[in-house]
């Protein structure tokens, strides 16, 4: 245990744990303020812009968290080989921002709902960029995440500060996404700027840009594949259900994606370190991920049993009056936690660093479309309540499924006859830029 409290891993994951606390709780900080002050129609055009910010940062990353941070675990003593992945990650995350950008201008050209509100769209297109250059993929890689973690946690206290400080009355709202796109902005400079203290500055080329955006396009898929059954879930119960459905699912689903983002830190620091051990120490990879598996299904029950207990009480302090139909929704959200971690564990720290990425992508696209196909089928009648157990019973499917692929290919890490592929190394020998 003391070899444990004083281990780099265990430092990486209090400083994710603090990226993922403040990931969640100054958001949920400033909604209750928000909502009041801005009113339903300007909250309504801000949580839109919100949303569009998180699905340009997503495209922005383009998987890179994923693929170049295992990488930069991989080689991270080659400094050669380091710089030619920092420059070809920067250079592919430039041009799909302007991709993104000409994308915002295509559809603001063409669409009406945003003529009025055109600096709020402009606001979190621009927030959502910023936010895609974060480089805590590539300190995740070398599993030494304080500082970036650090400054994360500092961009995100400054943008709900000046919320509170500046916003005011509805007029304000533009204001709202400005703050969070200078904060965002401020923090990926920064993280830019240390970067290079210990990189050297290499220009990106055509052939490192491709191959790093060609080496991601699968992690690239994975990751929208699996906003198919999370982040797209209130807009697809927007189509099929009324407005009010919406925002008493929207209430319960940020809950518990405050809860289940407690469990991310620690998939996000055991990420690079099973990457790198899968290729020098087998059998340690196994009894890490064993040990991550324990740990995260453990910690999900628990999360999950308080939220369903304390529903009532939650829903009443952090959303207020006139969302009580929000707890039975929260309860039956808080059955995800469990299948959350297993399939974290399983999926992402264990399926990934194998190179198992073709696999995991099919299980997930799948799940995205199963979990649309149930959405229009249970959300119309059952509303918010059919969605929510829409997204329970996907999540449930994506855990079997990773374990049924797993068992059937002689892999599951919790059996005695687990392999890992004798040319696995030899697969990734030659995965890195030159």
């Amino acid at each position: 245990m003391r070899s444990v409290q004083k281990s780099r891993l265990t430092r990486n994951i209090a400083a994710l744990m603090g990226t993922q606390l403040a990931a969640y709780a100054f958001p949920l900080a400033t909604v209750p303020y928000l909502a009041r002050v801005l009113g339903p129609y300007h909250w309504g055009v801000v949580a839109f812009a919100q949303a569009l910010a998180l699905y340009l940062s997503m495209v922005v990353d383009f998987g890179f968290q994923l693929s170049a941070s295992r990488r930069i675990a991989r080689i991270r003593d080659e400094d050669e080989q380091v710089a030619q992945v920092v420059a070809g990650v920067l250079g592919a995350k430039t041009a799909l921002s302007a991709v993104c950008v000409v994308g915002i201008l295509v559809w603001q050209r063409f669409s009406h709902a945003f003529q009025q509100d055109a600096l709020i769209l402009w606001g979190g297109a621009l927030s959502g960029v910023a936010q895609g250059f974060s480089m805590l993929w590539y300190y995740q890689g070398l599993e030494m995440v304080r500082t970036s973690a650090t400054s994360e946690v500092a961009g995100k206290a400054v943008a709900c500060l000046g919320i509170f400080l500046f916003v005011h009355r509805p007029e304000d709202a533009w204001l709202v996404l400005f703050l969070q796109c200078i904060c965002f902005a401020s923090v990926s400079a920064f993280q830019l700027a240390m970067t290079y203290r210990r990189v050297r500055f290499r220009w990106p080329t055509r052939t490192v840009v491709w191959q790093s955006t060609s080496d991601s396009a699968a992690m690239f898929l994975f990751r929208s594949s699996v906003s198919l059954y999370t982040t797209a879930n209130a807009l697809l119960l927007g189509a099929v259900a009324t407005p009010i459905a919406v925002g008493f699912y929207s209430g319960a689903e940020r809950l518990i994606k405050a809860l289940s983002g407690m469990l991310t830190p620690v998939s996000q620091s055991l990420y690079p370190r099973i990457s790198r051990l899968v290729l020098s120490d087998r059998g340690q990879a196994i009894r890490l991920t064993r040990f991550s598996l324990g740990l995260m299904t453990l910690c999900g029950a628990l999360l999950a049993i308080g939220g369903a207990v304390a529903a009532p009480l939650i829903v009443r302090v952090l959303l207020g009056r006139g969302y009580e139909n929000a707890v039975p929704v929260l309860r039956v959200l808080s059955l995800l936690l469990p299948a959350v971690a297993a399939s974290t564990v399983l999926g992402i720290q264990w399926m990934l660093p194998l190179g198992m990425e073709g696999a995991y992508n099919v299980i997930v696209i799948s799940a995205g479309l199963v979990n649309v196909a149930l959405a229009l089928c249970w959300a119309s009648g059952w509303q918010q309540m059919g969605m929510a157990w829409a997204v329970v019973v996907t999540e449930y499917l994506v855990t079997i499924a990773i374990c049924v692929v797993l068992a059937s290919r002689n892999m599951n890490p919790l059996s005695k006859t687990t392999l890992i592929l004798p040319g696995l190394q030899r697969r990734f020998a030659n995965a890195v830029p030159r």
